[in-house]
């Protein structure tokens, strides 16, 4: 009986994040702030289940230097290390943040990266490069730009409620943290890529 139980939240907990999934797409402010709330670290478990799934998948498909569970401790890693810059950033700057806020919202803001690595393996595993420079090849590089670009700003925007919902700051003081954000990180992002980890990482 405990074990059925088990199970229907189980699926529960998995068709809570595929309707908040659903929802970040049309009302990312909305469900966001609904998000920031949150206290049940299931959908959390549930997404990182995904992001392993991927890793375990794509490994599967292309050559990478690390296996899955590496693959996936990097992310931890990542994970980790935003945390603390974050924490660290604005402690300095003395603004309240509300970390476990941040913790949950940032985690579904790795949504958008997640559908970007999972369509990005089914594509090559469809259409393995060399990619031709036909109608059609230029078609799907220019189909595939515009799907990454779409991506990015939806990732952004999540980014953006995330710190906003857990830090109440203004717009300003948000951009000017991301800038430093992406000032620190951008040095580790290419140090990841060349330790043949991530050709872009998993933020």
């Amino acid at each position: 009986m405990d074990f059925n139980k088990k199970i229907i939240n189980a699926l529960a907990t998995i068709f809570v994040v595929l309707e908040r999934f659903i929802h970040l797409i049309f009302t990312p402010y909305k469900t966001m702030r609904r998000i920031s709330q949150e206290k049940s670290y299931g959908q959390l478990l549930v997404i990182g289940c995904l992001i392993y799934i991927y890793f375990y998948w794509a490994t599967k498909i292309k050559d990478f230097l690390l296996p899955s569970y590496l693959m996936f401790l990097a992310v931890l890693i990542n994970l980790i290390l935003v945390m603390i810059f974050v924490y660290l950033f604005f402690r300095f700057t003395k603004v309240k943040i509300d970390l476990k806020s941040f913790f949950f919202t940032y985690i579904y803001s790795l949504l958008p990266t997640l559908i970007w690595f999972f369509t990005s393996s089914i594509f090559y595993f469809l259409l393995p490069p060399p990619r031709t420079t036909s109608f059609l090849g230029k078609s799907f590089s220019i189909f595939f730009i515009a799907f990454s670009i779409s991506l990015l700003i939806w990732k952004m925007i999540l980014v953006y409620l995330s710190l906003r919902f857990s830090t109440k700051q203004s717009f300003y003081k948000i951009a000017f943290f991301l800038l430093i954000f992406g000032c620190v990180f951008l040095p580790y992002s290419l140090l990841l890529y060349s330790w043949q980890v991530f050709r872009i990482p998993f933020l």
